[in-house]
Protein backbone atom coordinates (compact mmCIF):
# COMPACT_ATOMS: atom_id res chain seq x y z
CA UNK A 1 0.00 0.00 0.00
CA UNK A 2 1.25 3.61 -0.59
CA UNK A 3 1.69 5.98 1.71
CA UNK A 4 -0.82 8.19 0.45
CA UNK A 5 -3.58 5.24 0.45
CA UNK A 6 -2.35 5.04 3.71
CA UNK A 7 -3.13 8.64 4.71
CA UNK A 8 -6.54 8.58 2.97
CA UNK A 9 -7.42 5.59 4.92
CA UNK A 10 -6.85 7.14 8.29
CA UNK A 11 -8.04 10.51 7.59
CA UNK A 12 -11.15 8.77 6.06
CA UNK A 13 -10.98 6.19 9.59
CA UNK A 14 -10.33 9.50 11.42
CA UNK A 15 -13.36 11.57 10.06
CA UNK A 16 -15.43 8.72 10.65
CA UNK A 17 -14.55 8.63 14.69
CA UNK A 18 -15.28 12.51 14.67
CA UNK A 19 -18.84 11.67 12.83
CA UNK A 20 -19.67 8.83 15.12
CA UNK A 21 -18.68 11.16 18.44
CA UNK A 22 -20.60 13.59 16.89
CA UNK A 23 -24.07 11.37 16.33
CA UNK A 24 -23.30 9.76 20.37
CA UNK A 25 -23.63 13.47 21.52
CA UNK A 26 -26.17 14.61 19.93
CA UNK A 27 -27.96 12.05 20.62
CA UNK A 28 -26.84 12.46 24.24
CA UNK A 29 -27.98 15.93 24.22
CA UNK A 30 -31.46 15.01 22.61
CA UNK A 31 -32.35 12.82 25.22
CA UNK A 32 -31.44 14.98 27.82
CA UNK A 33 -34.19 16.89 25.93
CA UNK A 34 -36.81 14.94 25.71
CA UNK A 35 -36.06 14.22 30.03
CA UNK A 36 -36.35 17.74 31.11
CA UNK A 37 -39.64 18.04 29.24
CA UNK A 38 -41.29 14.92 30.22
CA UNK A 39 -40.27 16.09 33.87
CA UNK A 40 -41.61 19.66 33.40
CA UNK A 41 -45.03 18.61 32.11
CA UNK A 42 -45.40 15.54 34.58
CA UNK A 43 -44.64 18.04 37.26
CA UNK A 44 -47.61 20.51 35.56
CA UNK A 45 -49.37 17.60 35.14
CA UNK A 46 -49.16 16.23 39.17
CA UNK A 47 -49.44 20.07 40.47
CA UNK A 48 -52.61 20.48 38.47
CA UNK A 49 -54.23 17.25 39.60
CA UNK A 50 -53.05 18.19 43.29
CA UNK A 51 -54.34 21.83 42.84
CA UNK A 52 -58.27 20.41 42.08
CA UNK A 53 -58.29 18.08 44.96
CA UNK A 54 -56.88 14.85 42.43
CA UNK A 55 -56.62 12.09 45.42
CA UNK A 56 -53.56 10.34 43.10
CA UNK A 57 -51.43 13.09 41.59
CA UNK A 58 -48.39 10.79 41.02
CA UNK A 59 -50.17 8.76 38.81
CA UNK A 60 -51.33 11.72 36.87
CA UNK A 61 -47.25 12.65 36.96
CA UNK A 62 -46.71 8.82 35.57
CA UNK A 63 -49.14 8.78 32.69
CA UNK A 64 -48.15 12.10 31.59
CA UNK A 65 -44.37 10.59 31.39
CA UNK A 66 -45.74 7.62 29.93
CA UNK A 67 -47.06 9.66 27.11
CA UNK A 68 -43.47 11.37 26.64
CA UNK A 69 -42.16 8.28 26.42
CA UNK A 70 -40.53 8.92 29.98
CA UNK A 71 -40.54 6.47 33.41
CA UNK A 72 -41.58 8.19 36.27
CA UNK A 73 -38.51 7.02 39.02
CA UNK A 74 -39.92 9.12 41.57
CA UNK A 75 -42.82 11.46 42.82
CA UNK A 76 -42.83 13.46 46.04
CA UNK A 77 -45.72 16.00 47.30
CA UNK A 78 -44.60 18.25 49.64
CA UNK A 79 -47.26 20.50 50.78
CA UNK A 80 -48.96 22.16 47.66
CA UNK A 81 -45.48 21.45 45.63
CA UNK A 82 -45.05 18.43 43.42
CA UNK A 83 -41.34 16.75 43.00
CA UNK A 84 -41.19 14.02 40.16
CA UNK A 85 -38.24 12.15 38.34
CA UNK A 86 -37.98 10.82 34.95
CA UNK A 87 -35.79 8.80 32.71
CA UNK A 88 -35.85 8.59 29.68
CA UNK A 89 -33.94 6.00 27.16
CA UNK A 90 -30.97 7.26 25.36
CA UNK A 91 -29.56 4.48 23.49
CA UNK A 92 -27.05 3.17 22.96
CA UNK A 93 -26.35 5.50 26.04
CA UNK A 94 -27.61 4.84 29.00
CA UNK A 95 -31.00 6.27 29.98
CA UNK A 96 -31.47 10.10 31.23
CA UNK A 97 -33.00 11.29 34.06
CA UNK A 98 -34.38 15.06 34.85
CA UNK A 99 -35.99 16.37 37.54
CA UNK A 100 -38.55 19.09 38.34
CA UNK A 101 -41.05 20.92 40.39
CA UNK A 102 -44.32 22.21 40.39
CA UNK A 103 -46.52 24.12 42.49
CA UNK A 104 -48.61 26.98 42.93
CA UNK A 105 -46.62 30.74 42.20
CA UNK A 106 -45.98 32.22 45.74
CA UNK A 107 -49.16 34.91 45.33
CA UNK A 108 -51.34 31.94 44.86
CA UNK A 109 -50.36 30.66 48.19
CA UNK A 110 -52.40 32.05 51.28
Amino acid sequence: MSTGAAAVLAWTGAASAVVAGAGLLGSGMLAQARAATAADLAALAASDALAVGASAPCQVAAEAADRNDALLSSCQVQGQDVLVQVEVTAAPLPAVGARARAGPSPTDVP
